[in-house]
């Protein structure tokens, strides 16, 4: 029996998360680093008894992600292979919304912390909105599946800071 990421993804960010971020992985830019939303734009692989696979996936935490916190949502972009974040519009159904990233042309070509792009998540005049830095080294791993077989290991392209860091 094989249940998909996008069935499982969710239930293992909720029951079975182990983020792995090193502190110094999450807070590339000290001037976002006080943001109360973080959002990380990431290629996910997953390996199971029956099938592995890979996709892009949203992982957001509304507070600074750490190695105890679990994600506060996901959602993925392309369930069936990773994408290129850079150089396109990207859009993932979150529980508080619409997240929408515009990583700019070249970016994955940056150096680490660089600025990136933007993003927002909602629609709007209520939206909240977002910059987007070059990461490609935090990595989160959860375990899900039947037994908790499925490994999922989630390596962060980009990081986006919510710009509402005083609200």
């Amino acid at each position: 029996m094989h249940f998909s990421l996008p069935l499982l993804l969710p239930l293992a960010c909720t029951i079975f998360a182990a983020p792995t971020p090193t502190p110094s992985d999450v807070a590339p830019s000290v001037a976002a680093a006080g943001s109360k939303t973080n959002v990380y734009l990431s290629t996910c692989t997953w390996r199971s008894l029956l099938s592995d696979g890979t996709s892009s996936s949203v992982i957001l935490y509304n507070s600074v992600a750490s190695t105890s916190a679990s994600p506060s949502d996901v959602g993925t972009v392309s369930s069936s292979r990773a994408v290129s974040w850079a150089g396109a519009t990207r859009r993932a159904q979150l529980d508080s919304g619409v997240f929408e990233s515009n990583v700019d042309a070249g970016a994955d070509a940056l150096a680490k912390s660089q600025i990136a792009g933007t993003a927002q998540l909602g629609t709007g005049t209520g939206a909240e909105q977002f910059v987007c830095f070059r990461d490609g080294t935090s990595t989160f791993r959860f375990n899900g599946g039947l037994l908790g077989t499925e490994i999922t290991v989630c390596t962060a392209e980009y990081w986006c800071a919510s710009t509402n860091v005083g609200n």
